[in-house]
């Protein structure tokens, strides 16, 4: 019963901060918790919450972000230190060059958590485009 209590804890919790997020206008932080609260949800119970969350996050995003051209987005971006990073890791910067020429490539990636993490967190900084 203690870690149900704690699951609901953790999932609920996760679904508040994303909504504190958007309050205070981090959009895309806020669709990292939201999509870190889908995480947690194994029984489904709060899918119909996350997926309006996230809808709302993704819709705020995209007004916020209808202005810029692609220099823009950039180099707002790369003013986020994890970006930064994650444009810097040789690594990633492969997996970007494969993902590039086969975009079909990129699906294999994404089985690796980290680099799920990674390339969700380029996606909603707006660097790649789905």
């Amino acid at each position: 019963m203690e870690s149900m209590l704690m699951y609901e804890t953790t999932v609920k919790g996760y679904i508040r901060k994303s909504n504190v997020l958007f309050a205070m206008r981090d959009y895309t932080k806020a669709i990292e918790a939201i999509q870190e609260a889908s995480d947690h949800d194994e029984d489904h119970k709060h899918t119909s919450e996350i997926q309006q969350q996230e809808h709302k996050c993704q819709q705020a995003l995209f007004t916020q972000r209808s202005g810029e051209n692609e220099e823009e987005t950039l180099q707002r971006a790369m003013r986020d230190p994890e970006v930064a990073n994650i444009m810097n890791d040789p690594v990633m910067q492969q997996i970007l060059q494969q993902a590039q020429g086969n975009p079909s490539a990129l699906q294999d990636h994404m089985k690796n958590p980290g680099v799920r993490q990674k390339i969700m967190k380029l996606v909603n900084a707006g660097i790649i485009k789905t």
